[in-house]
């Protein structure tokens, strides 16, 4: 069961497991096709269904869909403008606070070439894309010698918060792309909170998960 945190007549917000990405070929399940058959099953069919935004594959948490194509476009709209607030908690390899003092983190991303991965680049660079992460200091853990942090992304660019954590020294816990890990099923990166405005009506909306995952 896909878990819906809140819902109007044209959207609603789900929580991502774990290991399901967020769409997915034909015959593959992914949270969309899993959203869509839970909801006719449930006698709530939908005629459209599409995530506005992505997560990573590992990374559980928040997720908007919308369920109108004119939500969706609204929904896309208030994305490009910056108008939507992202919440993220990870867990980082080491003591992460002075890397959280120097924030906000910015640097220039691009992909590489047929991976699934980024890179750092200089700010010159042809491909380069900015990206840009607030960052605050939860804790840290002396005996498994991690931080918890916060993670308020200002743009949305792939693996954006697991490079930047990784160029600090401090990757996230149980990612084997950017640190050390063996199984990205334990990555410690979850989407905490989500802010944007109801596209039915244009009220303030914002949606927390209940419970974290560490």
């Amino acid at each position: 069961m896909i878990e819906i945190l809140w819902q109007c007549h044209s959207c609603v917000v789900v929580n991502k497991p774990v290991g399901l990405p967020t769409t997915s070929p034909q015959g593959i399940d992914g949270l969309e096709s899993c959203l869509r058959k839970q909801l006719a099953e449930a006698g709530s069919p939908a005629s459209y269904l599409t995530a506005v935004h992505r997560l990573d594959r590992p990374v559980s948490g928040l997720v908007l869909i919308a369920l109108r194509k004119k939500a969706a476009r609204l929904l896309s709209e208030q994305f490009r403008l910056r108008h939507v607030q992202k919440k993220y908690i990870a867990v980082v390899q080491g003591q992460a606070l002075e890397a959280c003092k120097q924030e906000p983190w910015q640097d220039t991303i691009a992909k590489l070439a047929d991976e699934a991965r980024v890179e750092i680049v200089g700010s010159d660079s042809a491909d380069g894309r900015a990206a840009e992460t607030r960052v605050s200091f939860l804790d840290y853990d002396s005996a498994t010698d991690s931080s918890r942090i916060e993670l308020r992304p200002v743009t949305g660019r792939m693996h954006q918060l697991r490079i930047q954590a990784a160029l600090r020294g401090h990757p996230i816990m149980g990612d084997p792309l950017y640190g050390n890990a063996e199984d990205e099923s334990a990555l410690k990166l979850v989407a905490a909170k989500l802010s944007f405005r109801d596209p039915t009506n244009g009220r303030a909306v914002e949606v927390s998960l209940p419970k974290l995952p560490f």
